[in-house]
């Protein structure tokens, strides 16, 4: 038989059980909100790093374009200082300040030898006659290229002295047929400028070759 005593109890025991109820949710709501929070917080410090980067690389981006901005500015004086391309002779090829032309090694001279055929004769006199009369008042660069085959039986010590004196051969000859020797230069290149690759014979024989720069001195003593 229920008392009167137990069923005033009913009542307080409900409340107690769901205040319980309440507190453990409260309490799993409580800490359910410090997570969010923290990772809330981890993601703003996140992100704050990465705009701070972000305004890093955009100052390097923008020194940098300010940089290459200089640089285009520079070069597009320079370019601008560089006197047009003359009207080249017969045969030469127009380059800033004069022009230039080549002559094929096997024109000039046999293998490993820096003396001149008596077959140069002709391309070297159209050569003076160029340098006498289109580019009477420029200087000439005289340069002798090789292929890279390494010297073995000409005597010479490597490619760069056969070279300069293939060139040294040929400014002597306009020296000889008139031309100033104030006016001219004699340079060696060895098999460091080839014009194409040396993976072939007939590559190898486009690199072995006199070029013959006329230029204006006063382009030259600017530099």
């Amino acid at each position: 038989m229920i008392t009167s005593r137990f069923l005033r109890m009913v009542p307080v025991l409900a409340l107690t059980l769901l205040m319980a109820g309440c507190t453990n949710q409260t309490k799993e709501r409580i800490a359910l909100l410090e997570q969010t929070n923290y990772d809330l917080t981890e993601r703003l410090n996140q992100s704050q790093g990465e705009l701070e980067a972000a305004y890093y690389e955009r100052d390097d981006l923008r020194e940098r374009l300010d940089a290459a901005m200089r640089d285009a500015e520079d070069l597009r004086m320079q370019l601008a200082a560089v006197p047009a391309a003359e009207p080249a002779a017969p045969g030469w090829t127009p380059v800033p300040g004069g022009a230039m032309i080549a002559l094929e090694g096997e024109i000039l001279f046999r293998p490993g030898k820096s003396s001149l055929r008596p077959e140069a004769r002709r391309a070297l006199d159209a050569i003076v006659s160029a340098v006498q009369g289109e580019y009477g008042n420029k200087d000439v660069y005289v340069f002798g290229h090789t292929d890279d085959r390494p010297i073995k039986k000409s005597g010479w010590k490597d490619n760069w002295q056969l070279s300069t004196e293939r060139a040294l051969a040929v400014v002597r000859y306009l020296q000889d047929h008139g031309v100033g020797s104030d006016r001219l230069v004699a340079g060696g290149c060895g098999e460091y400028r080839p014009r194409v690759a040396n993976s072939s014979e007939p590559n190898r024989t486009r690199n072995r070759r006199v070029e013959i720069y006329a230029i204006d001195p006063q382009l030259m003593a600017s530099r």
